[in-house]
C-alpha cells in the first residue's frame, strides 16, 4: 500500500464522516466524534463531516447516498485529505483513493428487520427496488474500501450473512470512559437509549408487576414514550417509574453510579455503549438471549443476567437483583474489569495502520 505523501513529515489530515440525524444526538453521532477527538489527540489533523439522513420517502435514502458520492474530499483548503473514514450508512458511499471503512450498522430495515414489525419496508415493487439499490450502494461503497472494521462481532456477521464481505470487529470504550464511577446501590434498574420499538422498553415496563421492589428509570426519547407513559400506568406501576427525555454528562454518570443494575432490552443490537457505560459504573446488566452484539460482554452469572425475552422471565431476574445484592455487585466488579481493558489506542491504530498511516 502506497503511504499518502503527506504522511512525511507533515501533519497527517484525515475526515471522519458521519450522518447526522436532526435533532438526535445517539451513540453513533457520540461515536465519530470521539473518534475525532482521538485521532486529533495523537497527532492527527482530523475533523468531522456529517451529512442529515432524513427520511420522509423512499426516495430519501438514496439521495443520501447520492450526495456522498457527489463530494470530493480528497482536498480540502488546497491541502490534499490523506484518508477518510466512514461510518454508518451511507458515509461509506463517498469515493476517495483511501477509504477506510469502521461500519457501526447498515441500513438494518433493509437486511436483519426486514420482514419483521421493526421495518416498514414492504414487498412491494418501490421497496423491494429500493432494498436492490441499497444492496448495491453497499456493494460497490465497501468494496472500495481498504480495509473494513466492525464495531463488534454481531454487525460483522451480518454484513458476511447479506452482503459476503468480510470485516474486522474493533472495540473501542463508550464516550466518557475515565469518568464512569461506582455508587451506591440503589433502587432502580436503569434503561438508557430511543425510545424505538425494536428496542423494546416496554419489555423491562411489562417485568414490573412481576418485581415489586424495583423502580425503573428511562432515559431517552422517541416514538414508543407516550404508549409507554400511559401503559406505565395501566399496569399501576407509574409510581415506579421516571421517563427523562434527556440528560446532561454528569447527570447521566450519577445514574449509572447509583443504580442497581442496567437492563438492554434492544433485539439484535449492534453493541450499543450502554453494556460498558453499567460496567464502568460497576453495575451488571440484565439482557435477552436475542440481544446481540450486547451478548459479546455480557455474560449469563459472569458479568450479568441473561433471559428469555419475556416480561415474566425479565421479572424473576429482577427480583433476583433485590434478593441478593452481593452476588449483583461481583456481576458488576467482573464487568468492570472486562470493560476496563478496552482503550482507543488499538482502533486508532489499526484504522491508521489500514490507511497506511501513523500518529505523530
Amino acid at each position: 500500500m502506497k503511504v499518502p505523501s503527506s504522511s512525511k513529515g507533515k501533519p497527517r489530515r484525515v475526515l471522519v464522516l458521519g450522518v447526522q440525524t436532526p435533532f438526535a444526538r445517539g451513540g453513533a453521532e457520540r461515536h465519530v466524534r470521539r473518534l475525532t477527538e482521538e485521532l486529533v489527540a495523537r497527532g492527527i489533523e482530523a475533523d468531522l463531516v456529517t451529512l442529515p439522513l432524513v427520511e420522509r420517502e423512499r426516495f430519501d435514502l438514496i439521495r443520501g447516498a447520492a450526495a456522498w458520492r457527489s463530494l470530493d474530499l480528497t482536498e480540502s483548503g488546497g491541502q490534499p485529505v490523506d484518508a477518510v473514514i466512514a461510518t454508518r450508512f451511507p458515509t461509506y458511499a463517498v469515493r476517495h483513493p483511501n477509504k477506510v471503512v469502521w461500519l457501526i450498522h447498515q441500513y438494518r430495515q433493509a437486511y436483519d428487520q426486514y420482514g419483521t414489525s421493526y421495518s416498514d419496508l414492504t414487498a412491494s415493487p418501490e421497496d423491494r427496488r429500493t432494498r436492490e439499490v441499497i444492496a448495491e450502494i453497499d456493494r460497490v461503497g465497501l468494496k472500495e474500501a481498504r480495509k473494513i472494521f466492525a464495531n463488534s462481532q454481531t454487525v460483522a456477521a451480518r454484513l458476511l450473512r447479506f452482503n459476503g464481505i468480510r470485516s474486522e470487529p474493533l472495540y473501542h470504550p463508550p464516550p466518557l470512559a475515565g469518568r464512569y464511577r461506582n455508587g451506591k446501590l440503589g433502587d432502580t434498574v436503569l434503561w438508557v437509549g430511543r425510545l424505538d420499538p425494536w428496542k423494546r422498553p416496554g419489555l423491562l415496563l411489562e417485568a414490573l408487576p412481576h418485581a415489586p421492589e424495583a423502580q425503573a428509570v428511562f432515559v431517552g426519547r422517541g416514538p414508543e414514550e407516550g404508549r409507554l407513559r400511559r401503559r406505565a400506568e395501566e399496569l399501576g406501576v407509574g409510581g415506579r417509574v421516571r421517563f427523562l427525555e434527556s440528560v446532561d454528562d454528569e447527570s447521566l454518570l450519577s445514574l449509572y453510579a447509583d443504580a442497581r443494575l442496567v437492563a438492554v432490552t434492544a433485539t439484535g443490537e449492534d453493541l450499543g455503549y450502554v453494556p460498558l457505560e453499567a460496567f464502568l459504573s460497576g453495575k451488571a446488566v440484565l439482557t435477552t438471549e436475542d440481544a446481540g452484539g450486547p451478548l459479546e460482554f455480557v455474560r449469563d452469572g459472569e458479568t450479568g443476567l441473561v433471559v428469555a425475552p419475556r416480561p415474566e422471565a425479565m421479572g424473576v431476574a429482577l427480583r433476583l437483583a433485590w434478593s441478593r445484592p452481593e452476588a449483583l455487585a461481583a456481576l458488576g466488579e467482573a464487568g468492570r474489569r472486562r470493560a476496563a481493558a478496552l482503550s482507543w489506542d488499538e482502533p486508532v491504530a489499526k484504522l491508521l495502520g489500514a490507511a497506511g498511516l501513523t500518529s505523530a
